[in-house]
């Protein structure tokens, strides 16, 4: 029987640092107003990584001092907060779903990009000239809108108004080209979670693309250099795993 309490107490001793570390990231989560499952210890010891939307802060224990930034393992060079923020940004985008933004799609995609637009912005006008060229070369690209200068501007209002239309794939097309779509008339709630989204990543320029690594490529990049881009990190992704 001794023996037998003797061993129970020697597993007991490994059970309560993990008990205690979900302890404190049950509290902090409650603390900050975030689903426990977005809290968890930081390969610091004392800090723990908490995930806001799409970014990635860390916070002290007890919950007072909130930290932002990376940490850098000095050892082999690797970013560990990157990992985390893809998945975040991953994870905002299934929220918005697919069904709230506008696909144009290969047979067989080789690569997906989900692109923050502004109809007004030269880049991403640039972008949707390319984007047979892009196709042709696997490139599935997936539209959200973000119109730059905010609520009921006349971008906004461009944005609202494709849309709202019967066929939203031509009526981009049309409205990348400065052809005029009309008034939109319809729920423009994919609009204000595209704009959300924008915010929360704290960009201010477009276009933005996000990999399906969740990886952000800032700015328009010309579509040979792109697919290059993005046969690398898919190489990167691969070799990771």
């Amino acid at each position: 029987m001794r023996r037998y309490l003797g061993f129970l107490a020697f597993l007991m001793l490994f059970a309560m640092p993990a008990l205690a570390a979900d302890d404190v990231a049950a509290q902090l989560a409650a603390k900050l107003g975030v689903n426990p499952k977005d809290v968890a210890p930081s390969p610091i010891p004392g800090l723990y990584s908490v995930v806001l939307g799409v970014q990635v802060a860390y916070v002290t224990a007890d919950g007072r001092y909130l930290l932002r930034g990376d940490i850098l393992d000095r050892q082999d060079g690797k970013n560990l907060s990157a990992g985390q923020r893809n998945a975040a940004r991953l994870a905002y985008i299934d929220s918005i779903g697919e069904q709230n933004m506008i696909v144009f799609a290969p047979p067989h995609p080789k690569h997906v990009l989900t692109v923050l637009t502004d109809i007004d912005c030269a880049y991403c006008r640039q972008l949707a000239v390319d984007m047979p060229q892009l196709m042709a070369m696997g490139v599935e690209l997936r539209y959200i809108a973000f119109p730059r200068t905010g609520v009921d501007s006349p971008s906004w209002d461009k944005a609202v108004a494709v849309w709202c239309a019967k066929n939203r794939q031509v009526a981009y097309q049309y409205a990348m080209r400065g052809a005029d779509v009309g008034e939109g008339k319809c729920d423009p709630a994919p609009v204000a979670a595209g704009y959300e989204f924008a915010q929360k990543l704290g960009v201010d320029g477009t276009p933005v693309m996000i990999n399906e690594y969740g990886q952000l490529i800032d700015g328009y990049v010309p579509p040979e250099q792109l697919v290059r881009l993005l046969d690398d990190q898919d190489s990167m992704a691969a070799e990771a795993n």
